[in-house]
């Protein structure tokens, strides 16, 4: 893929959750937007996932041994605040203005003393000066198109622990996410297993992955040897 075509991407998924953030937010908290009787419906039914890799990933982080957090498309900022709960440093990141617009609300709001540091920018191509501890990577895999040379950039920015979430390409759900997010011209990108292995051993970091099923995809967890 082009520079061109990537920026296309990157642009098309930016655009997309600036419009979305809202509505997204919701499934987490009401406090920005009200959620309808339908979509709460949904959320039963459908959305288990989201909570189950809220708390995998809460109690991953929690370690003493955590001292700093890169949320990577860290969306409207729940996590970011669970993690400022347990005393980290935290850098959130997100391609999407309004998703950053939010979770800096609730951060002012919930902890003004902090020193959160906020990144408007495609985490692809965002070189940091510094490493952290810990990445949380919560529903980005969804929009990468090179999912190895992501792999392979958070392997070098960070220190001890990555904390992924990726979708699977199995059942209705999956199938209706597709035809929504063509619709708004949102790439999209689902795992088979065998694949989700394959991009992990092109990674260099399969011997010291653990891949957790769930029930819409799977839950890595990367520790890097010491």
């Amino acid at each position: 893929m082009s520079t061109s075509d990537n920026n296309k991407v990157s642009k098309d998924v930016s655009v997309f959750f600036d419009g979305y953030a809202h509505d997204f937010s919701s499934i987490y908290l009401e406090d920005t937007k009200k959620r309808s009787a339908f979509n709460k419906l949904m959320d039963k039914m459908y959305r288990f996932d989201i909570q189950d890799r809220f708390d995998r990933t809460l109690a991953e982080s929690s370690k003493e041994s955590i001292k700093s957090v890169l949320d990577v498309g860290c969306g409207p900022g729940h996590f970011v605040i669970k993690f400022l709960e347990q005393n980290k440093k935290v850098t959130a990141l997100d391609i999407a203005p309004s998703m950053l617009d939010i979770t800096k609300k609730r951060v002012d709001k919930l902890f003004p003393d902090s020193d959160v540091q906020y990144i408007l920018d495609d985490y692809a191509n965002y070189e940091f000066s510094e490493t952290f501890d810990a990445a949380c990577v919560m529903g980005f895999f969804d929009y990468v198109e090179d999912p190895v040379k992501v792999l392979k950039k958070l392997l070098k920015d960070i220190n001890k622990e990555i904390y992924i979430s990726i979708p699977g390409n199995k059942g209705l759900l999956a199938f209706q996410r597709k035809i929504r997010y063509n619709l708004r011209n949102c790439p999209l990108y689902l795992y088979k297993e065998t694949d989700l292995t394959k991009y992990l051993e092109q990674a260099g970091c399969i011997d010291f992955t653990e891949i957790q099923p769930m029930e819409r995809g799977y839950y890595l967890v990367i520790r890097k040897p010491s």
